[in-house]
């Protein structure tokens, strides 16, 4: 029950629209305070035993390394910065603090595979669900009142905005093609697949450039390490896996010398559509601006940052004090608030992730981290619980992985004493 309570409240923390009065709590917050209320008493009022796993002490590293940094820049910010955005700097802290006890009790409560494995095909069903419940709103055939499906010609659903959904639809489908992977039949593979299939439509509806960049990466390095497992794992010969890959690397040369002549014609369609995006309602010139900003006011606080909310001030964007702006960019904003070392903590634990998937020998896990890294480029992600949650994933199997190699080594065995000859 539990883990439904955890997979609902992950939804529902897309469906932003669903927030009340403006404030930066809806159903999805609440759902996850319940569930994390809940696990809490396990370990409190139960007295449950705590496994402190490395996946859990590698959160916890973080989040000290975290902490500590945004202190620092607090100091700074309040010795240094001519006006304080106290209301930023609050909604941060209760984000930060939302997300730290989340990620911790996350780790503690999924570390047996089966019941991660249960959380997340109730998240993958749920989160299809929904949005093909926005789908359907999208086209009239299942309004809701309140709610404005869409952005301009862009799908938002219950979103605020299109790219809220791109991201939720990201981390479904790659979770929904990694529960495909290591379906244990047949049946469960295509049912996997059949629920992966609405994120998918969701993500491309959305137009979000984050997801289309994201899942093409993503299932690039999905197909890189899916091969290399199968060359690893089968004898080439015999089976249907190995054929494959023979065959697919066999013609990877052929491919690329029949692609040469169109390699010109694709690279200035790339290039129209780079401009376009870049121009439209001229957003290039404004991240541009953003980020040059930023690493001004990253030195200017001496890489130590300026703590929690955030403290862009361009006049080109600027309100009357105290508003300040956020950079849209996680490494960025991390760089402005705890200054190089959250930055550092932020490349070391999603650097843990996805290897730590890779050599689990969850190829779909390892591209999720890689489509949460093409959204940070251009939102802030590190607030968002399911940003978390499939980062713990990677932490735990990655973990589980090691205790099995551990396992598999045997202990070695002691030499008998020579005793002497009486």
């Amino acid at each position: 029950m539990t883990g439904i309570l955890l997979a609902l409240g992950l939804v529902m923390t897309a469906a932003t629209q669903f927030r009340m009065g403006g404030l930066p709590i809806g159903p999805g917050e609440l759902l996850l305070l319940g569930w994390m209320g809940i696990a809490a008493m396990r370990y409190v009022l139960l007295a449950q035993t705590l496994r402190l796993s490395s996946a859990f002490r590698r959160v916890s590293i973080f989040w000290l390394a975290m902490v500590f940094s945004l202190c620092v820049g607090m100091i700074m910010g309040l010795a240094v910065e001519p006006f304080q955005f106290y209301s930023g700097i609050l909604r941060d802290a209760a984000a930060y603090s939302l997300v730290l006890i989340f990620s911790l009790l996350v780790t503690l409560s999924l570390e047996d595979a089966t019941e991660r494995r249960r959380v997340i095909w109730n998240l993958v069903v749920l989160g299809s669900a929904s949005l093909t419940l926005q789908i359907a709103d999208g086209f009239g055939l299942v309004p809701l009142p309140g709610v404005t499906a869409w952005y301009w010609d862009r799908l938002r659903g219950w979103a605020e905005n299109p790219n809220q959904l791109g991201f939720f639809a990201l981390v479904v489908t790659l979770l929904g093609i990694h529960l495909a992977e290591s379906a244990r039949n047949a049946s469960e593979t295509l049912r996997a697949i059949a629920f992966a299939v609405p994120p998918f439509i969701a993500g491309i509806m959305s137009k979000s450039d984050s997801f289309i960049i994201g899942i093409m990466l993503s299932g690039a390095l999905f197909v890189t390490l899916k091969s290399i497992i199968w060359i690893r794992t089968d004898d080439m010969a015999p089976t249907l896996k190995g054929t494959a890959v023979v065959l697919a690397l066999l013609a990877l040369p052929l491919t690329i010398a029949a692609s040469v002549p169109f390699a010109s014609a694709a690279f200035e369609r790339f290039e129209e559509i780079s401009e376009g995006v870049y121009g439209e309602n001229d957003q290039g010139e404004v991240r541009l601006h953003l980020w040059a900003e930023a690493v001004d006011k990253g030195l200017e606080a001496k890489l130590l940052g300026f703590g929690p909310g955030p403290h862009l001030t361009s006049k080109s964007f600027k309100r009357p004090p105290p508003n300040k702006f956020e950079v849209h960019n996680t490494f960025l904003d991390l760089f402005t608030q705890g200054g190089i070392f959250s930055v550092m903590a932020f490349f070391w634990i999603t650097g843990l992730a996805g290897i730590g998937a890779a050599r689990a020998q969850a190829p779909a896990l390892a591209g999720l981290v890689v489509g949460l890294l093409v959204f940070s480029m251009f939102h802030y992600t590190v607030r968002h619980p399911i940003f978390w949650f499939g980062i713990v994933l990677c932490l735990l199997e990655a973990a589980l992985q090691s205790k099995r190699k551990s396992a598999r080594i045997p202990s070695p065995v002691p030499h008998p004493t020579r005793q002497s000859a009486s």
